[in-house]
């Protein structure tokens, strides 16, 4: 296991780069109802992935590379913010090259977890995203996702990005808890 403090392998720094897009800005509607991505920004900085941290450990060995320590990770809109972020990359053979955005597995972000993303905000004792489903998973009690006003807590959240749908436990210490506010007419 090594420490890096100013030098990281090249396949790591472009791992690194790619980790970003597993939370890609959302798609919205357009003036006439057409969907717009927000990724298609014309701004080339808007793309660059920042992450920092105090510390940063990659083990080749096992393909992950951890960063602890007030870990802050943005791309364009999107933000986490975790205690620490470990990030698994799937092996892969010299003849076999894949992009780095094809070998980031998963990544698991612990204590203290915050998502930022489109009008969301994710909070979490951990999240755990999975690269190839395109599931997040916020697990822990009182684990919670606030859009405007509307908010849903339980102890374990799957949110399923392709196409919105989630589910949610509220396990052993509660139920699970949701605040609506309906546009127009509710429950009267």
């Amino acid at each position: 296991m090594k420490i890096f403090n100013f030098r990281c392998p090249a396949s790591l720094v472009l791992t690194i780069l790619f980790c970003m897009l597993l939370f890609p800005p959302l798609t919205t509607q357009g003036e006439a109802g057409t969907e717009t991505k927000l990724a298609q920004s014309a701004d080339p900085e808007a793309k660059k992935i920042h992450i920092s941290a105090d510390r940063l450990i990659s083990n080749s060995a096992d393909n992950n590379a951890e960063f602890i320590g007030n870990v802050i990770a943005r791309q364009g809109e999107t933000q986490i913010t975790a205690d620490s972020i470990k990030i698994f990359i799937s092996g892969k053979s010299e003849a076999e090259p894949a992009s780095p955005a094809q070998s980031l597995e998963k990544l698991v972000a612990t204590g203290n977890v915050e998502i930022k993303f489109d009008n969301r905000l994710a909070v979490a004792r951990q999240a755990v995203y999975i690269t190839a489903q395109r599931m997040l998973i916020l697990n822990g009690p009182g684990a919670m996702i606030t859009s405007g006003d509307n908010t849903i807590t339980g102890e374990t959240i799957t949110f399923y990005r392709d196409d919105g749908r989630f589910t949610v436990e509220g396990g052993p210490s509660g139920r699970v808890k949701a605040v609506i506010l309906p546009e127009e007419s509710g429950l009267e």
